[in-house]
């Protein structure tokens, strides 16, 4: 009897969190879906002209900027999120002392994550500028190298995009990690190393593994973050040059808040969802797949 008391009230408290997130969130979602079925361009009409069925799906699908986004949504999501990982472990595994020295430089190495992504981007413009940017002038030279046209080459904007990722997102990775490393029991590793183990050994056999439910957690989100990166972008290259580094967000932004084409936008926000989904699905499926073996 207690047990369903104690149910009912857990109902009653839950209920007001429950109607929270259906109106913040159930109703747009059903809502866009609604719209990505209409014609509706916000600068000719006030609501919606019609249904025009999968029309604004086809059209999203077959546009050659839908799919050029796609392949650089995929070149930085692929890449970053890797780099990522590497860099964040060596950053943990070489700060994780609890000195005096080494409380400063993780506090430190934290500052990329906390700074605005328009902020980021902003400065970054700033250090890739060709005739006047430190990047060029100053660190290059150091080694007689002549700098690239950072944000004006198709390529290189790419890898410029992909360096501010890196940068601004390493630190999630360095302090995760190094939360995880403070959680394994330091009579293995002492019994390991007794037992004639080097580091490297210790890291690949014991470490490593047990980092795995990091690695999961770290995994999910930088995906799915990197698939959404748009203010960073939005402030160093506009998506360009041209289109070069317009990802999918960023299409979706272009569509439903410059060119006010709403049903297009919202067929694009479905089509992105649904990838999304099977994404972050299939890397869930992948990490059970690993930890079960």
């Amino acid at each position: 009897m207690k047990y369903k008391e104690d149910r009912i009230w857990f109902l009653v408290f839950i209920f007001p969190a429950i109607l929270m997130i259906v109106g913040l969130q159930l109703y747009p979602l059903i809502y866009s879906l609604f719209i990505s079925f209409q014609d509706w361009i916000l600068l000719q009409s006030a609501r919606p002209q019609g249904l025009v069925w999968l029309e604004n799906y086809l059209h999203t699908l077959n546009n050659p900027a839908f799919i050029e986004t796609l392949y650089f949504t995929f070149f930085l999501t692929t890449t970053s999120v890797p780099l990522q990982l590497i860099l964040g472990t060596f950053l943990a595994l070489l700060i994780s002392k609890n000195t005096y020295f080494h409380k400063v430089t993780r506090a430190v190495l934290i500052i990329p994550m906390v700074v605005a992504p328009i902020a980021v981007g902003t400065l970054w413009r700033l250090l890739y500028n060709d005739t006047a940017g430190p990047i060029n002038n100053h660190l290059l030279k150091l080694f007689n190298i002549d700098g690239p046209l950072w944000l004006g080459d198709i390529f290189w904007a790419k890898i410029a995009v992909l360096i501010v990722e890196v940068w601004q997102w390493t630190p999630f990775v360095f302090i995760v990690i190094t939360a995880a490393l403070t959680l394994i029991s330091q009579e293995t590793l002492q019994a390991a190393q007794m037992d004639g183990a080097t580091r490297i050994q210790i890291l690949l056999k014991i470490e490593l593994p047990l980092l795995l439910p990091a690695y999961s957690l770290i995994i999910m989100f930088r995906t799915l973050e990197s698939l959404l990166t748009l203010d960073s972008i939005l402030s160093l290259t506009k998506g360009g040059p041209g289109s070069a580094t317009l990802n999918l967000t960023y299409f979706i932004y272009n569509k439903g808040l410059r060119e006010f084409d709403l049903g297009v936008a919202c067929a694009a926000s479905w089509i992105f969802m649904f990838f999304a989904t099977i994404i972050i699905y299939s890397i869930y499926k992948m990490i059970i797949r690993s930890e079960d073996y």
